[in-house]
């Protein structure tokens, strides 16, 4: 049961950095994707006197990432015609990580890894998913205590490799080269798009900081980050003991996988 619960955990992870992906690069599109209308998105304002220029923004976002400890965020991702919400908060290192993950493929789960302990909370319907019914059954409504040790979970459902997604995600190339100023969740920021505007997703970055604050994707695949907490001390601790339980041993230890591309589907 151990090895089940760990290869389950990373099959979540596994979910999220796909979906994570997704939205990212669809801010660096092509724009052949969509075609920019009058009416789809505002008309930019021009580049003014003491604005910084697009790829010096793009630049100091990237090494602000680069740079990151911990953080947080918390969005909606469009995968396989279904809403994946996750909010997570973690450092980068992956030591610590606190996840809350639903989608009606998956159900809903919550995960809190503490060094190498994970810890897994599931309704019914993400237990049944993973044809581990007992589990959720003994678990009644607490989590599951299982040890992450290197397995899949350590390297996928962690913050640096959301941000690694990122990264790989950033590039100047199909950036229209305009710097537009929007404010989400009452932060001044800057906006950067490709040719087509907003159509093929956004990046946001905050004036005063040139942290990450938000992405969006595509209207093909409408999905949504909101970052926050750049190196903060996020508080994560374990659960409560009594809201702690032991998985049951299985009778065979299986091997784990070690990439997302092993996962079962």
């Amino acid at each position: 049961m151990n090895s089940t619960i760990r290869r389950t955990v990373a099959l979540v992870g596994a979910l999220a950095i796909t979906g994570a992906a997704a939205a990212c690069s669809a801010s660096d599109a092509a724009t052949t994707r969509a075609k920019p209308s009058a009416t789809s998105s505002p008309s930019p304002a021009p580049t003014t006197v003491g604005t910084p220029g697009a790829a010096e923004i793009l630049r100091e976002v990237k090494a602000h990432v680069v740079a990151a400890t911990s953080a947080a965020f918390e969005g909606e991702l469009q995968q396989g015609g279904g809403t994946i919400r996750i909010s997570l908060k973690g450092t980068v290192d992956g030591k610590t990580s606190d996840v809350h993950l639903e989608s009606p493929s998956l159900g809903k789960v919550h995960i809190i890894v503490i060094g190498k302990d994970a810890y897994v909370q599931a309704d019914e319907a993400f237990w049944k998913k993973q044809a581990t019914p007992e589990t959720g059954k003994r678990a009644g409504g607490k989590f599951v205590k299982t040890q992450v040790g290197d397995s899949a979970l350590t390297k996928d459902l962690t913050l640096g490799s959301f941000l690694r997604k990122i990264l790989g995600s950033l590039g100047a190339g199909g950036l229209d080269g305009r710097v537009r100023s929007e404010t989400v969740d009452g932060v001044d920021c800057w906006m950067l798009t490709d040719k087509a505007g907003k159509l093929n997703g956004a990046l946001y970055a905050a004036k005063d900081s040139m942290q990450l604050v938000r992405f969006t994707g595509s209207t093909e695949s409408p999905s949504q980050l909101t970052f926050s907490q750049w190196n903060h001390d996020l508080a994560i601790t374990a659960p409560p003991a009594d809201q702690v339980v032991q998985p049951s041993p299985g009778p065979t230890e299986q091997p784990q996988p070690t990439s997302p591309s092993e996962q079962p589907s």
